[in-house]
């Protein structure tokens, strides 16, 4: 990887540069404020208390009072414009990291859970921020280290070489203790998204952990990681104390050794005692600065570490979506010769060829692992397309744009997601010009209608995290509405209606036929009432096209589709 502290400042800190002007700009002003201060004091103690001059007293007194008083000011609007600036940085990379998370492909989130990257896209750029003002005080305090010594020298040179001699041996200290810094912060960057990661799952499966008795199994697995932040945070923490003891030590010998040859300097009448007053004063303001060089460059450590897991992210490859919007007048779906096999090696589908007419309805049927969702996801390109070809109306769907693609040729899966908000916001998701009278139109016909008027407040009731506060098959009508109110050219339904029963089922699909008349619908099923809805059916084992035909002819048959349903023949079609 790049440096990433270049990369970071480049990216992210460079176009704030004036934001970045101006904090420092009020840095130096506190720096230039600071400085007189100390030669007032001598002033004072060399001029006017021996002259006995009051006035003069006065004069320099109040000097230093709005001068103290300046530099509180400028102490708090430098202190405001870093959180500000900071806080805008850090909203910056953070959206930078989920806007570019959202464009990555399927199989990355397949090999990454989603508590670890909520912790990667919020922990490490709270890091990585501390770049912006690290970098401006470094900065600030490299200049207030060469103002503040060409002072020194000019009040009194060999005092100013024995107050100066402590810095070489704090530039050797920060050296040495950046890389062990480096070290240490790794840890506690990943020690933080692993404690996010068992803890989102653990939360998450609160239901699983009381059906199956998994609390105190949960809780082992999230105590070890924290145990493991713990640790690294308490080794991190004590390296910074004992870091924090050697530079109280050598910053604490510098002002000792000032005052004992100035105090052997004055008694000798070589030095003033307002000169030396002036020296310790220049001297506590001069080794702040210097503590700060190296507390600051350790920090950036941790700023670094976190850089370099942004850019991380950042480098993962998004998916393809480049070339010409996807037009589609008919919706004639086919598959040419199409293989597909997962990174484990799992090989999902096998030289499978399917063509799918404008406006019919096929059906995907299989056991479990036959290749149904792998068939439907290729058709979107959720996972890329390594074998064979899949068009829509003709057109290559790797040569056309996603978001076209994806707006003419809908998949509704199994698991629906709600997010937290209206039943109304659900349905109308995706879709902001469909009106609240289509909306209706469209419940009623699918039927989500008659459980939402039970509903306590209507389609305004909030349905919780992830639709908690509804069931599972109500969770689908409201997807399925969702999707009528697309208008796809293309639907595809990989068990969406699985948690409706039978009645229900087929009230939704013949309102799906009604609502949609020229839509082409894919829908892989395993319940014979989902199958016989279709005008073909097509079998998929092990990958491989199987079968092919109606269900009046498959089912007499020897072959999948009659071991798949043979028995859930039962009911209606057996008194025929």
């Amino acid at each position: 990887m790049r440096n990433p502290i270049r990369r970071f400042l480049a990216r992210f800190v460079f176009p704030r540069w004036g934001a970045g002007l101006g904090l420092l700009g009020s840095m130096i002003a506190f720096t230039a404020v600071t400085f007189p201060i100390p030669l007032l004091v001598r002033q004072i103690v060399d001029g006017a208390i021996p002259r006995g001059q009051v006035d003069e007293l006065w004069w320099v007194g109040g000097g230093l009072v709005f001068l103290v008083a300046l530099r509180g000011s400028l102490a708090y609007g430098t202190r405001y414009l870093a959180v500000v600036a900071q806080e805008r940085l850090l909203v910056d990379v953070q959206t930078t990291l989920l806007d570019h998370v959202l464009t990555l492909p399927q199989v990355f989130f397949q090999e990454r859970q989603a508590g670890y990257l909520m912790a990667r896209i919020r922990s490490d750029p709270a890091v990585a921020k501390d770049f912006f003002l690290g970098t401006l005080s470094l900065i600030n305090d490299l200049l207030f280290l060469l103002v503040g010594a060409g002072l020194l020298l000019y009040l009194d040179w060999r005092l100013a070489l024995l107050a100066l001699s402590v810095l070489p041996a704090l530039a050797l200290a920060s050296k040495r203790l950046n890389a062990r810094m480096g070290i240490l912060c790794q840890d506690i960057q990943e020690g933080d998204a692993q404690v996010s990661r068992e803890l989102g799952e653990g939360l998450a499966a609160a239901m699983v952990s009381r059906l199956l008795g998994l609390r105190a199994w949960i809780v082992q697995r999230v105590s070890a990681s924290m145990i493991f932040l713990q640790r690294a945070n308490v080794r991190t923490n004590a390296f910074g104390a004992m870091v924090g003891g050697v530079l109280t030590f050598l910053t604490g010998v510098g002002p000792m050794l000032l005052l004992i040859f100035g105090a052997y300097q004055v008694i000798r009448g070589q030095l003033t005692l307002g000169t030396v007053i002036a020296f310790m004063s220049l001297l506590a303001y001069l080794y702040g600065p210097t503590q700060s060089i190296v507390t600051t460059r350790l920090s950036l450590q941790r700023a670094k570490v976190a850089a370099e897991r942004i850019f991380e992210l950042l480098d993962e490859a998004s998916e393809p979506d480049e070339g010409p919007a996807l037009t589609v007048s008919a919706g004639q779906v086919e598959l040419r010769r199409v293989s597909f096999t997962y990174p484990s090696g799992k090989v999902a589908l096998r030289d499978v060829s399917l063509r799918v007419e404008p406006g019919e309805w096929v059906a995907l049927v299989g056991s479990t692992g036959s290749g149904k969702s792998t068939l439907l996801s290729l058709i979107v390109r959720l996972f890329p397309i390594p074998d064979g070809t899949v068009s829509v109306d003709g057109q290559d769907v790797i040569e056309v744009s996603l978001a076209s693609l994806r707006r003419e040729v809908l998949l509704v899966t199994q698991d629906v997601f709600l997010f937290s908000g209206t039943v109304s916001e659900n349905i109308q998701l995706g879709n902001p010009r469909v009106t609240d009278d289509e909306t209706l139109v469209v419940a009623q016909a699918l039927g989500v209608s008659m459980f939402i008027g039970e509903l306590p407040e209507g389609y305004q009731t909030l349905v919780g995290e992830r639709g908690a506060k509804l069931s599972g098959g109500q969770r689908q009508m409201i997807a399925l509405a969702r999707a009528v109110l697309q208008r796809p050219k293309v639907l595809l339904l990989d068990e969406a209606t699985s948690a409706l029963d039978s009645e229900t089922e087929g009230r939704v699909l013949e309102a799906l036929r009604s609502l949609l008349p020229a839509t082409t619908v894919v829908l892989a099923a395993h319940r014979l009432s989902t199958v016989r809805a279709a005008d073909r059916i097509v079998v998929l084992k092990d990958g491989c096209l199987e079968q092919e035909g109606r269900h009046d002819e498959l089912i007499v048959t020897p072959g999948q589709y009659r071991e798949v349903f043979s028995g859930q023949l039962v009911g209606p079609k057996v008194r025929q």
